[in-house]
This record gives C-alpha cells, sequence and structure tokens, in this order.
C-alpha cells in the first residue's frame, strides 16, 4: 500500500480520535492520525486535566478553612507560581507520550492542519494528500466567538490554566462550567473574581434550584456573580482592560477578563463541503450510528459531533461506537444513558439524566424526592454550609430518571446514580445495597425518605 494510503484517517488525536484511532489499528487497520497542535487534545493538555489540578489545590484550601472551629487551625494558602510548576509536571510530558502511546499501538502520526480534498481524501499541510475509504472527524471544540468589540482582549480557558502570576481582579464572562471552575480558582488563590452572565439562569444543564445554591455559595467565597449582565464591549484601560456590561452599560475593570462562554465545533477550515460532509453550527450531522448524513464514509465522534456532548466520557463512548461501526458496518448505535455532569465547584454541583422540566416534556409523571443536605452528618464533619439534593423517581415504575446533588463528593455521587439511570434501577434497588458507612454513597439513603 503506498505511503499516503490508508483504511482509516483520524483528524484529531483527544478522547475520541486517539480511541478510533487505537481500536482500529489494533485490529490490523492501517490508520493515520492527523493532529495539528498537541497530542491527546483539549482535555489533557489545556482542559479537565490541568484544571483539576487546580480545582484540587483550591478545594484543599477551602476544605482546611470550612474545618475552622472542627478541631483544624490555621489557613493553607495557594502558591500560585508552584500550583502552576506542579501543573505543567502533567501537562508538559502528556503530549510526547500519547504520540509515542499512539505508534506502538500501531498508528501513524502525522502533524499538520488537515483539510479535506474529496469524499474519501484530506491534505495535510507539510505532509500531502491522504486517502482512506474511511475518515473520522474528532477535532474537538474551541472557544465560541463572541462578536463583540474588544474580544480580541480576552483571555482564553487554555491561558488562564497557564498564567505565570495570577492577576489580583478577573472578569470572567459567561456563566457555564469554565466561569464557575476557575472562578472559584481565583478567589481561592487571593483574586476577585466577577462572573458576568447574560441571562438570569447560569449553568443551564442544571437543576435551576441547586444551581441558585451554588450561586450563593459563590457568593459567600467572595465571588461576585451577577445575572442579567451581557457584555457589549471590552476595552483597553492602560495596563488594565474594561468590561461593559448590562442593561445599564456598567463597566468592570479588572487586571484580565476570560472567556467563559461556551465552545464551538471546531469544523471550521476542515473544507467539509469538499469532502461532501454536512454540518451546522452544533457540528457536523450524524446519524444514531454516528456516521455523516451525507457521506457514509465520514464518522464523528466528541464535541465535533451533532448533537454535541462536551463531555469527555461522552466522547468516549461515541469513539467507541465509531470505532465497532467502522470494524463491522453501521450497526451499533451510541448509547449515553446514565452521562454524568459535574461542575467542580467548592461545593461540586452534579447532574444525571432527566432535569425535571424535560422529563414533564416527554409526559413523565415523576415523583420528585428534593431536600437540604447540610445538616447531614457527612457535611456537618466537613463543615459544610450549602448542599442539597433533587431526585426524579418515574412515578409508575419508581426507577431513577433524573438525579442532582450539590454537595461533597458529588462526582461519586453522581456515579451511583448514573449506573442506576444506565440500568433501569429503582429506588428500592438502591436502598437495598449495603453502601459503606459513614460514605457519601450510604447518605444516598437518605435521599428516599
Amino acid at each position: 500500500m503506498p505511503n499516503n494510503e490508508y483504511d482509516l484517517i483520524v483528524l484529531g488525536s483527544g478522547p475520541a480520535g486517539g480511541i478510533v484511532a487505537r481500536r482500529c489499528a489494533k485490529a490490523g487497520l492501517r490508520v493515520a492520525v492527523v493532529e495539528r497542535r498537541g497530542w491527546g487534545g483539549v482535555c489533557p493538555l489545556r482542559g479537565c486535566e490541568p484544571k483539576k489540578v487546580l480545582v484540587d489545590a483550591a478545594t484543599a484550601a477551602a476544605r482546611g478553612e470550612d474545618m475552622h472551629g472542627h478541631g483544624v487551625t490555621g489557613a493553607l494558602v495557594l502558591d500560585w507560581p508552584e500550583l502552576m510548576r506542579f501543573k505543567r509536571s502533567f501537562t508538559e510530558p502528556a503530549s510526547d507520550a500519547i504520540r509515542v502511546s499512539l505508534e506502538k499501538d500501531g498508528a501513524h502520526t502525522l502533524a499538520g492542519d488537515a483539510r479535506f480534498d474529496g469524499p474519501d481524501a484530506v491534505q495535510v499541510d507539510g505532509v500531502g494528500r491522504l486517502t482512506a475509504p474511511k475518515i473520522c472527524i474528532a477535532t474537538g471544540a474551541s472557544p465560541r466567538k463572541l462578536d463583540f468589540p474588544g474580544e480580541e482582549l480576552i483571555a482564553s480557558s487554555e491561558q488562564f490554566l497557564d498564567l505565570d502570576n495570577l492577576p489580583s481582579s478577573i472578569v470572567f464572562i459567561g456563566g457555564g462550567f469554565v466561569s464557575f471552575e476557575f472562578a472559584t480558582v481565583a478567589a481561592r488563590a487571593g483574586a476577585k473574581a466577577v462572573i458576568l452572565h447574560r441571562s438570569e439562569r447560569v449553568l443551564k444543564p442544571f437543576d435551576r434550584g441547586l444551581s441558585g445554591e451554588l450561586v450563593e455559595a459563590m457568593r459567600a467565597s467572595g465571588v461576585e456573580v451577577l445575572t442579567g449582565h451581557p457584555v457589549y464591549e471590552v476595552r483597553r484601560d492602560g495596563s488594565k482592560v474594561e468590561v461593559l456590561a448590562g442593561k445599564d452599560g456598567r463597566r468592570f475593570t479588572a487586571d484580565l477578563a476570560v472567556h467563559g462562554a461556551g465552545r464551538s465545533p471546531n469544523v471550521a477550515g476542515l473544507d467539509l463541503e469538499r469532502g461532501g460532509v454536512e454540518a451546522s453550527a452544533r457540528g457536523v450531522k450524524v446519524n444514531a450510528f454516528m456516521q455523516s448524513v451525507s457521506n457514509p464514509a465520514v464518522f464523528a465522534a466528541g464535541d465535533c459531533a451533532e448533537p454535541g456532548f462536551p463531555l469527555t466520557p461522552t466522547a468516549v463512548v461515541q469513539a467507541e461506537t465509531v470505532a465497532r461501526n467502522i470494524l463491522n458496518g453501521p450497526a451499533v448505535q451510541a448509547d449515553l444513558r446514565g452521562s454524568a455532569s459535574v461542575v467542580f465547584t467548592h461545593p461540586p454541583l452534579a447532574r444525571v439524566g432527566m432535569l425535571e422540566e424535560e422529563a414533564a416534556a416527554q409526559g413523565l409523571d415523576c415523583r420528585i424526592y428534593e431536600g437540604d443536605a447540610s445538616g447531614w452528618s457527612e457535611h456537618k464533619r466537613l463543615g459544610v454550609g450549602r448542599a442539597g439534593y433533587r431526585i426524579l423517581v418515574d412515578g409508575s415504575s419508581r426507577r431513577i430518571v433524573g438525579a442532582h446533588y450539590l454537595g461533597h463528593h458529588a462526582e461519586e455521587v453522581a456515579n451511583i446514580f448514573g449506573l442506576a439511570v444506565r440500568h433501569h434501577l429503582t429506588v428500592d434497588d438502591l436502598q437495598a445495597q449495603p453502601w459503606a458507612y459513614p460514605s457519601f454513597g450510604y447518605a444516598v439513603r437518605y435521599m428516599f425518605r
């Protein structure tokens, strides 16, 4: 086979692209993986992993403060330059290690920008034209365009994660994951943090009531959260930036403004039209098999596929689906039931399954179990002031269809409920489980009283 001919070309080496490439290469296909910027993609290099390093440090400091009066004294202080050094010990070796791992698994790694040059071909800068009967697009997403004057003055989330020194004041634009998590870290490290959100509801994928509780917890920790404040313009003000927002054009002056207003699929520049691949603003249009609706030779997975689910675990499930369908023909559908989402704030907020309004739209008659969890001994021991839950249970089958939780170890509680939703477990199934005690798993029992 000529050097430029492959069985499969994968565009992108993140969680989605990497899995597709590995699975297919191990199965004996000749696979080329094309990466334009850093092997491994956003998650290990400039997203989930480095973010969690910072979040864990901030959480450790916050938990120490929460325990004042519980036998713990003194304050933990974040040393930002040292924290960045520690973070880079994770990120700097990752790209080379992932590239080597891909090669070890049998994939050919090619660095460069790629664009379609026909329905079964791509052109890679510095490499040439590659052809294959199957192509997988797994190019992820990047910060969406904001379309207001001064957008170029705003730092990206990637730039925030690589600051050598933390500014004393930061405005975060947008009320989603990125702003809430980064503001938590910045405030704990001593910066004045402000979140500006255009509408009245922040964190829209999450339960409205628990999101409101989190907002109050953020405010109590020193983060200013302002809703109904769409940003109109960002200006340079000497060494600072001036952000104009809200109906009255209120001015917010800070050392730095950070983009936290969502992401868009990385499909611009791929020349999808030349490949006969349809896409929308939400990504490559795919069928139930993660296959392009317009070019059956092309698949897509992860943040660049429509409908998008900007989560690493869902990208992995979609990638496994793509790999199986490439190897065996399109027969397997991505099963995303029980997917869990977590905002890693202090305390963290989790969501599994349906929101109440989604269940109502599907005509489900749900019983809702909800309550304040701050009085549980698990939270009182840790000095937590705000915690709560809201569980949606199908009224006829008693199956768990949605679970929402604000409190410590939210990610692990979410994993429990993720299994429940995915495997159609009932309230009785969860109550019958002899959970370890004392633990937050055991505390699941308290939610159904």
